[in-house]
């Protein structure tokens, strides 16, 4: 996708008043993704103390990895469904029932006792927000169309509000379940059906748009082109993260393991502390990284990133098998990681933003794609993990780490090299 295709679309019928309240819509759906992330982290971490603590400090790591997959199976599965019929019927109140449903699934959660309890109610929360993010996404694609730097910038700054929701949601996460236990879920829900009130309150009516059916949208996406391309490479990003946001807190709360120094049975409150500054490390990257998206383009912004996965893995391999001065040494070397691999998330953002000018009434539906790789590199990785960690604890999660963002590496260079054969315009707008 080009600056020609961005800045050259069509205006769609029915986005003239989101583009009026443009700024509002996005600040709105900003915060909403924000809280929305907050509890979904949230209640991920808290349900998997809530394991730990029903199996008396040793969880299974299947049961860990399937019940942090359930959510991304269903969300992974309905986001192009609910996203096409948001376009269709109107956004907002998919932007709006999506955070209800998730409210009602923790719910669930609070009333269950056993894993597959857990894991069935997380199903039930994954079709929500399946209704929201990619309708969100698609929404702020539409108020950026032929603005390459602004785009660039709600990009990372969707990506930041993701990263606070994450931050918000591993300390809350981890505080509520220590003060409330089971409690915390209905903390959590309440922060579902907050982010539907600021949805509905805040975010104006697009009246329904005249969609192009699923199978066409699903051919842009698996034909000849670019998001063929970049897809493997997105769901295999996801599916590092997944591996660690769905296993990685379990880990640091199992009773000692000789050998293993960051598997220690630690506080719930400081795993909570240690995975917000993982998170504050990164919003300061996206930060530093943002005006190179637009420099460089969203395909070179992405391949550049990667090899801070590479410097991330080896420092906390090496902090795993260190006494606690050898790891305060290392600690500069995983925060220098975390910064460099900041980049890929903002600029795989505008590239697919960029991409859904193919078919702008269809937004939301090209979008969804996102939560598709979300969701099922996310599952890929919460399974993969869980096996990796019952099988070499945290060392387990590193290689596998190293293996998938080798993977991602290697599978940018075609969508580096579509995106050289396909150069700016001069005197696009920008």
């Amino acid at each position: 996708m080009t600056d020609r295709d961005v800045a050259g679309v069509l205006d769609v019928p029915g986005e003239d008043e989101l583009r009026e309240t443009g700024p509002r819509a996005i600040a709105a759906l900003l915060v909403a993704s924000a809280i929305l992330r907050v509890g979904s982290v949230g209640v991920g971490v808290a349900v998997q103390f809530r394991l730990s603590d029903l199996a008396g400090g040793r969880p299974n790591g299947v049961d860990i990895g399937l019940v942090g997959a359930a959510q991304a199976v269903t969300e992974m599965v309905f986001a192009p469904i609910l996203a096409r019929n948001a376009d269709r019927f109107g956004r907002r109140r998919f932007l709006v029932a999506g955070p209800l449903i998730c409210a009602v699934a923790v719910l669930l959660i609070f009333l269950g006792v056993r894993p597959a309890q857990f894991g069935g109610a997380r199903l039930l929360e994954g079709i929500g927000a399946a209704a929201f993010v990619p309708v969100a996404l698609g929404t702020v694609a539409a108020e950026t169309t032929g603005n390459r730097r602004g785009r660039a910038r709600a990009s990372g700054a969707f990506e930041a509000a993701t990263l606070i929701g994450y931050a918000g949601g591993f300390g809350l996460g981890s505080v509520a379940y220590f003060g409330l236990h089971r409690g915390a879920f209905v903390l959590l829900a309440g922060l579902y059906a907050l982010a539907a009130i600021v949805c509905f309150v805040f975010v104006p009516r697009v009246p329904p748009l005249p969609v192009h059916p699923l199978r066409t949208v699903f051919k842009a996406v698996i034909g000849p082109g670019p998001m063929r391309t970049f897809l493997p490479g997105w769901i295999m990003s996801f599916a590092l993260i997944g591996a660690f946001v769905a296993n990685l807190p379990a880990l640091l709360r199992n009773k000692a393991v000789t050998g293993q120094s960051l598997i220690h049975h630690f506080d719930v409150r400081i795993i909570g502390l240690f995975l917000i500054a993982w998170i504050v490390v990164f919003l300061i990257g996206i930060l530093l990284w943002t005006p190179l998206v637009t420099r460089l383009g969203p395909a070179v912004a992405m391949r550049r990133a990667v090899p801070g996965a590479w410097l991330t893995m080896i420092a906390l391999l090496a902090i795993n098998h260190l006494p606690v001065v050898g790891m305060l040494l290392l600690v500069p070397f995983l925060i220098a990681g975390i910064l460099w691999l900041a980049g890929f998330g903002p600029a795989a953002l505008t590239f697919l933003a960029d991409c859904s000018e193919t078919f702008a009434a269809d937004r939301a539906a090209l979008m969804s794609f996102y939560t598709v790789a979300l969701a099922g590199g996310g599952a890929i990785g919460a399974i993969v993990g869980g096996v990796a960690a019952r099988w070499l604890g945290v060392d387990g999660l590193v290689v596998l780490g190293l293996l998938l963002s080798s993977g991602t590496f290697l599978t940018l260079g075609p969508v580096v090299r579509y995106a050289r054969s396909h150069p700016p315009v001069a005197g696009a707008t920008i």
